[in-house]
């Protein structure tokens, strides 16, 4: 009988974190390990859970977990390479679109990755990296 209570507090709190706009809401291992605890003092004593079963569940958590931590050094490793990108433009000429559909063209002075938006700094102004139309040598 608790058992299904702990499941269904956590198909109530999956449901709220996925209508609040988190997609990627997924079991973590403190929840798994609930569940699991719940699952093994609840179990039917003539019927107790396969071992094998529980290997597998183990393994598949331990490989979640894995998984989510390269997708983090992957990130890491895609914003460093960006931001050299970005540095490997300054003193070339370049030619963008503004956002007003104006081509501008000249020296990129800096760049800025404020906020997960790289931008280029062409004298005054700021243009997108996406908005990039030519890269010009020095």
């Amino acid at each position: 009988m608790e058992v299904n209570s702990v499941l269904n507090n956590y198909l109530v709190t999956a449901n709220n974190t996925q209508t609040a706009g988190n997609s990627g809401a997924s079991l973590d291992s403190s929840q798994f390990m609930q569940i699991l605890m719940a699952q093994l003092t609840h179990q039917n004593p003539l019927e107790p859970m396969d071992s094998s079963e529980m290997t597998t569940q183990f393994s598949q958590l331990n490989s979640l977990e894995e998984l989510r931590n390269i997708r983090t050094a992957m990130e890491s490793v895609s914003a460093t390479n960006q931001v050299t990108y970005l540095a490997s433009l300054i003193g070339k000429t370049v030619k963008a679109s503004r956002a007003d559909g104006k081509v501008i063209e000249g020296v990129v002075d800096g760049v800025t990755t404020e906020a997960s938006n790289p931008q280029i700094k062409i004298g005054d102004e700021t243009v997108d990296l996406v908005d990039v139309l030519e890269i010009k040598g020095e």
